[in-house]
């Protein structure tokens, strides 16, 4: 069973669908990894509604409180998925915040995150069902990771130059004839990024275009124009990164810069020195 967050509503998400799930994570969901491991099929179907004015989902394995909520204007959707009708070694805790609007419910098989809710106001429900295997945290996001293993120092890298290839969504980091490292990236759509050859200029830590509505952290012009970047995948007006534009790394996205990911972008803030030859075609 795949979870997920929504940073906007506070709401936990829990489906069996990895289409959904996917889906999810591109319009800017979190991604949290396999909540736990339901049965394919049992006796004890757990049931999914919608309350479309909230914005919130329940689920519940009782069919009365299923039919309340149906009476109240809440959508059914559906069986989401089974709880386990015989093995009781992974039991699923249910924990309600009587303040939120959305996100009112959590469901988690840890019962230290159940505590940990429960001192922080929200109510202990009791049990909500059981699955048959634990759940796996999620692999780090690419556009939070290297794209590769430990960075070479480029202070010291002789005949140094960077090639960007626009096909290949990937930046080349060469010494001499040899590449040293490849950075997975994204360059702007319908061809905004431009080809040429250009040298590393200006840098700084962090920008916000409030015309395009998003900023970057650890950004490194190239010259002449010192217009276009390598920078960190984009932040919102808070300085937060968008998961979902984060998400794109490795396809075009951009308005033209070069899209890196975090720590790859803080790399060449912090070692790419000025004057480096930069090919991008």
């Amino acid at each position: 069973m795949y979870r997920l967050y929504n940073p906007n509503s506070g709401e936990h998400f829990y489906t069996a669908d990895s289409n959904e799930r996917d889906h999810l994570t591109g319009v800017g969901w979190v991604y949290e990894g396999i909540g736990w491991r339901a049965p394919v099929q049992s006796s004890v179907p757990v049931y999914r509604l919608y309350n479309s004015n909230a914005g919130d989902h329940h689920y519940t394995l009782n069919s009365y409180e299923r039919d309340m909520l149906v009476s109240k204007g809440w959508r059914y959707e559906g069986i989401g998925w089974y709880s386990s009708d015989t093995n009781r070694s992974y039991p699923l805790y249910r924990q309600y915040n009587p303040n939120a609007k959305a996100g009112a419910h959590n469901y988690t098989l840890n019962s230290n995150e159940k505590d940990m809710l429960v001192r922080a106001g929200w109510h202990d429900e009791g049990l909500a069902w059981y699955g048959v295997g634990p759940g796996e945290g999620a692999p780090v996001p690419q556009y939070q990771r290297p794209s590769g293993g430990t960075y070479p120092n480029l202070s010291v890298t002789p005949n140094l130059s960077i090639n960007v290839s626009i096909a290949d969504q990937r930046v080349y980091v060469k010494s001499g004839s040899n590449v040293i490292y490849t950075l997975i990236a994204s360059t702007g759509v319908n061809n905004a990024t431009p080809r040429g050859t250009f040298r590393i200029g200006n840098r700084g830590s962090s920008f916000y275009n409030a015309r395009e509505g998003m900023g970057a952290n650890y950004w490194v012009a190239f010259e002449p124009t010192n217009t276009y970047l390598f920078h960190s995948v984009p932040t919102n007006s808070s300085g937060q990164y968008i998961v979902s534009e984060g998400y794109k790394l490795g396809q075009t996205a951009s308005h033209g810069c070069v899209r890196l990911s975090i720590p790859d972008a803080q790399w060449f803030y912090q070692q790419l020195p000025s004057g480096t030859v930069v090919h991008i075609f």
